[in-house]
């Protein structure tokens, strides 16, 4: 088949961030497909690049975290404007893999399919507009209308709805009775984390030699809330065995290091590749996974998770759901309340004192990330999907 994956923040490995739909577009190009991905990059001209066995088409949308709301919003329109008139030329095409967020990536599924009669699939890794709106940044009552119009629209004319989680399938099910929703989750990159070997000049640069380390690598947002994050830390900061690192990049980024000013146990990371977070992940033993306490983010499928898995590390989160509900029931990390953080400590040393029960911990993470989440293991949900949407026709 010819298949359009259409994702305004493709990533390949060499520029790190969520590399979901470049497992996705590598893997059914590999399967004979005849795949192209539209996305969007931080550049003035529109280009096309031969990525792995399929092309990638680039279109001129400056963004970043950053950003105002309105401007992201002006971004996400401008790429679901760039994408409909670039169709056209991309034909032939059988279906378009649709990918949010942002939720205006589901305007170009129904564009191809009124215009070209392209059935679509709509993938949903975060609940928009649910979480702008829960977060407080869509208060105007009339583009909050809009924007649940919209959603009906696009998962009511969707070939098939795909949820990143058991939270997200739930809710989208919920909101459209008789809908078929299926759900692949993300990835656990078994190859990349396969070597474990520590890196020592991590570990000598930032003084970690004998120290339990706790890593959250990723996006630092608002949605992150890593305020908890600084909490804890300050919670340990009478214990010197205890240290933190956090790599990434965001809008609270500035915010984050001012509220951690004088703190000894944190140290701050420029972001990288998966390269780079793999290396991070080496001198860890744990990864802490935080989200702002509002329950429509609970929902999501955070791939710090899967990373942490593969890496075989003790998963720490701080909200509830169905990521709380499998780190207990597999027994290969803890959550603990934010509103608590003078708890964290105690959490923590059943595995500071206890290094059996830390390493049986990470053993169990390796093992789910294996059995349950790897690349393998969750291409074959998706080959499912696509080939029932072959034999589906069009329309």
């Amino acid at each position: 088949m010819n298949i359009l994956i259409i994702h305004q923040y493709f990533r390949t490995p060499e520029e790190g961030g969520a590399m979901r739909s470049y497992y996705i577009a590598d893997h059914l190009s590999k399967l004979g497909h005849k795949v192209k991905v539209i996305t969007a990059y931080n550049h003035h001209q529109y280009s096309v690049k031969k990525v792995a066995n399929f092309e990638v088409h680039y279109l001129p949308v400056y963004y970043t975290n950053h950003l105002s709301f309105w401007s992201r919003i002006h971004a996400f329109w401008l790429f679901a404007f760039y994408a409909m008139r670039l169709m056209k030329k991309l034909w032939p095409v059988d279906i378009n893999y649709v990918i949010s967020t942002p939720l205006t990536t589901g305007l170009v599924g129904l564009y191809g399919k009124k215009m070209f009669a392209i059935p679509y699939l709509f993938e949903v890794g975060d609940l928009w507009p649910d979480a702008p709106i829960q977060l407080g940044v869509l208060k105007n009552p009339f583009f909050v209308w809009l924007a649940y119009k919209l959603e009906r629209k696009i998962y009511r004319n969707a070939k098939m709805t795909v949820g990143l989680s058991p939270d997200i399938k739930r809710i989208i099910e919920s909101k459209n009775p008789g809908y078929e929703v299926g759900m692949v989750s993300n990835m656990a990159d078994l190859k990349l984390f396969s070597d474990r070997t520590k890196d020592e000049r991590i570990s000598e640069e930032l003084g970690l030699e004998g120290k339990f380390v706790i890593s959250y690598t990723g996006t630092i947002g608002l949605a992150n809330h890593l305020e908890y994050l600084v909490d804890v830390a300050k919670a340990c900061s009478d214990h010197e065995r205890v240290r933190f690192l956090v790599m990434g990049a965001g809008a609270q980024l500035e915010k984050i290091q001012m509220q951690a000013e004088g703190l000894k146990n944190i140290s701050f990371i420029p972001p990288g590749d998966k390269k780079k977070v793999k290396r991070i992940l080496s001198v860890s033993d744990a990864i802490y996974i935080s989200f702002k306490k509002v329950p429509i983010l609970s929902s999501g499928c955070p791939n710090k998770l899967f990373d942490g898995l593969a890496a075989g590390k003790l998963i720490i989160i701080n909200f509830e759901g169905w990521v709380k509900d499998l780190v207990e029931d597999q027994e290969c990390g803890f959550y603990h309340d934010p509103g608590r953080p003078g708890d964290f400590f105690e959490r923590l040393k059943v595995y500071l004192d206890n290094p059996d029960h830390l390493k049986n911990s990470q053993k169990r993470a390796s093992k789910l990330a294996a059995e349950r989440y790897s690349v393998e293991k969750q291409m074959q949900k998706l080959d499912e999907i696509v080939e029932r949407l072959s034999n589906l026709g069009p329309g």
